[in-house]
């Protein structure tokens, strides 16, 4: 065998085996691309695209821990109409808020589910589930007559003398003339309640108006609920100012039988009036007051401190007192609750 010879035949075998390679490779497939959560700021803080689609979802809420006690606020074990005991209660609270862009603006929904334990019981509440779009708002939420003017102050318990219905289904339309002025309308079907009877109920829904105007330091709002049921009213109206750092309030409710409670007069008697204010006394502690009185001599007062722990974690003691309220003996009560919560 010459030199010519073998190196051809030494080429033929590479080809041969380099072709029997080639058939036996395992060729990997690409790499699927990863899509990574995508920040999206255009509605605010929070807010992240859903992997896949263009619509934006908030996660949200709070975990909350309340020990409660007191003549008014501790548990009434012998029905003598006294805190017998003292009364603790947790919840945990989930929020979602999605929104997207659409041809006729923003498309949002918002839910709110709460978890409560209290006295080895367990209950869980949907608070809110409603769709906005252009204005409108339909689903499950706070009446308008409660949303348009905020609750009462900025107290734990602000509600010792009501001011409205806490839960509807609502049709309702808001109007924002980015100037300042807003306004309502909303139909709404309110749970029966006991001065509100089921038998009186048909198919008029109850409707709800507002109109506001607002600055920067200075907000008036005035809204009115028509009780299709007890076929009877209720007006409220109320003023916020700020000074500063220090911020006020007062608001008044009228219903028009003052002799019957109807879905949006909750209170007792033809009128109620509520006020208060916060200040902060330290960079991470505020004072926060309320006071509420009804026509018929209901007369509530709160007064507590919001201390910041760190960001995110309050700690806020709540001294009140009560008097009156249909209460056999001594009217006047005291009680004292202590909120730890961690929003997120």
């Amino acid at each position: 065998m010459n030199i010519k010879s073998l190196l051809i035949g030494s080429a033929a075998a590479c080809v041969a085996v380099s072709g029997a390679h080639a058939a036996d490779a395992i060729v990997a497939a690409e790499p699927e691309p990863v899509e990574y959560v995508r920040v999206c700021d255009a509605f605010g803080t929070g807010y992240f695209y859903i992997p896949g689609t263009e619509t934006c979802l908030k996660i949200g809420g709070y975990v909350r821990f309340d020990v409660r006690g007191g003549e008014n606020l501790g548990l009434d074990t012998n029905d003598d109409d006294e805190g017998d005991e003292w009364d603790t209660r947790s919840r945990f609270v989930l929020r979602t808020s999605t929104a997207s862009d659409t041809e006729l603006g923003a498309l949002k929904t918002f839910t709110e589910t709460r978890i409560n334990y209290r006295n080895n019981g367990t209950d869980i509440e949907l608070r809110h589930a409603y769709i906005d779009l252009a204005g409108f708002r339909v689903g499950q939420t706070e009446s308008g007559f409660i949303t348009f003017t905020g609750n009462a102050g900025n107290v734990l318990i602000d509600d010792w003398i009501d001011w409205g219905t806490d839960t509807a289904n609502v049709i309702q339309y808001n109007y924002d003339s980015g100037t300042g002025f807003t306004a309502l309308i909303s139909l709404e079907d309110t749970p029966s309640l006991s001065y509100s009877p089921k038998e009186d109920r048909d198919y008029v829904p109850n409707v709800v108006g507002g109109l506001g105007y607002e600055t920067d330091s200075f907000e008036a709002r005035i809204v009115a609920g028509y009780d299709s049921a007890v076929e009877e009213a209720a007006i409220k109206g109320r003023l916020d100012a700020s000074f500063g750092s220090f911020e006020a309030f007062v608001m008044a409710g009228w219903n028009t039988d003052g002799d019957r409670r109807n879905a949006y007069a909750t209170w007792f008697g033809d009128w109620a009036v509520w006020g208060g204010f916060t200040v902060p006394v330290a960079e991470k502690a505020k004072i926060n007051t309320q006071i509420a009185y009804t026509e018929a001599e209901d007369f509530a007062a709160n007064i507590n401190v919001a201390l910041t722990v760190v960001p995110g974690f309050v700690v806020t003691p709540e001294l009140v007192y009560t008097d009156n309220f249909d209460l056999p003996g001594d009217q006047s009560q005291w009680g004292g609750i202590v909120r730890f919560q961690r929003s997120f």
